[in-house]
Formats: C-alpha cells, sequence, structure tokens
C-alpha cells in the first residue's frame, strides 16, 4: 500500500496546519483561498509521498511550499486582467518538476538545512522564526523578549552565514 510509505504526511500536515493556515491567509487575505491552498499543499505532498523519502524536515517544507502557492496565487491574480483565457494556460506545460528537478532541490534543501544548523543559536532561532513561521520581526521580539533592533542583527548575522556559505560552495 502506498500510503506507507511516509505516514507521517498527515500527521506533520495536521500539526502545521493551522500555522500554515495562518501564513498562507497573510498573504491572500480570503479565507476560501487560504482552505483550497491548505488542500493544494496537502495534495502536492500527497501525490509525491513516495519522493519524499529523503527530505528529514517535512513541516519546514510543508511551510515552505505552502507559502510559494500563496505567492504563486498572488502573482496570478495580478497577472488575470492582463491575459484572457488564464485558466487555459495551466494546460500548456506540466508544472510539477522533473525527476532531476526534485533530486536538486532534495540536495539543495540538505546543503541549506546544514548551513542553518552551523549558524550561532540565536541567529538560527530568530532566522526559522521569520522564515518558517512568518512572524515580524516585532513578533519575534516580543517572542523572544528582545528589542526588533536586535532581531534585525541576528537576522542580518543568519542571512549574511547563509549568503556566504551558499556562494562558497558554488
Amino acid at each position: 500500500m502506498t500510503s506507507a510509505h511516509r505516514p507521517e504526511i498527515l500527521d506533520t500536515f495536521l500539526h502545521v496546519r493551522t500555522r500554515l493556515s495562518a501564513v498562507i491567509y497573510r498573504r491572500v487575505q480570503c479565507s476560501a483561498t487560504t482552505a483550497d491552498l491548505l488542500q493544494d499543499t496537502f495534495l502536492r505532498f500527497w501525490e509525491r509521498r513516495s519522493l519524499l523519502r529523503e527530505v528529514a524536515d517535512l513541516a519546514g517544507y510543508f511551510m515552505t511550499t505552502g507559502r510559494n502557492l500563496a505567492l504563486d496565487h498572488q502573482r496570478r491574480k495580478r497577472i488575470a486582467p492582463f491575459v484572457d483565457g488564464i485558466d487555459g494556460l495551466e494546460a500548456v506545460s506540466d508544472p510539477s518538476p522533473s525527476a532531476e528537478q526534485i533530486a536538486i532541490g532534495v540536495h539543495e534543501l540538505r546543503r541549506i538545512a546544514a548551513i542553518i544548523d552551523d549558524m550561532p543559536p540565536r541567529a538560527r532561532q530568530v532566522f526559522l522564526m521569520s522564515r518558517v513561521d512568518g512572524l515580524s520581526y516585532a513578533e519575534i521580539g516580543t517572542h523572544l523578549g528582545i528589542s526588533s533592533k536586535t532581531v534585525f542583527s541576528h537576522m542580518v548575522v543568519a542571512l549574511e552565514r547563509l549568503r556566504s556559505e551558499m556562494l562558497s560552495d558554488n
């Protein structure tokens, strides 16, 4: 049975669903669209569950995928008034990634995860709260009991570390 490959996909999705819903809603500002994008996020994982064996952080992957779907939705919404019959455009090309693209993505995800793991603890915490949880600097500051300026400083350290490591490995 194929569901035996990754039974934790459902558990992980149920665990991050509320937080993911909030992140998506912040982007699209519509409850119905949020529900649709939440379902699309789960379906993308479920349809490709056998390819996700290498993903160590399913929760982070769910959050990133949901956020990206919300961003794609916003882009399409901005373009739609200028394109006639935009619904027909989705049939022009297959949006699903190739096996090679998935392998490259998994490799890059592991590389980024290793860089994040090597960050100073507070910079890593601020980075994850901002980029994974979608919190603002003010929200992070309140949560950690530090000023927004200090949050910003930690974020600069994290982003510089990420940028330099990504450039040095190429």
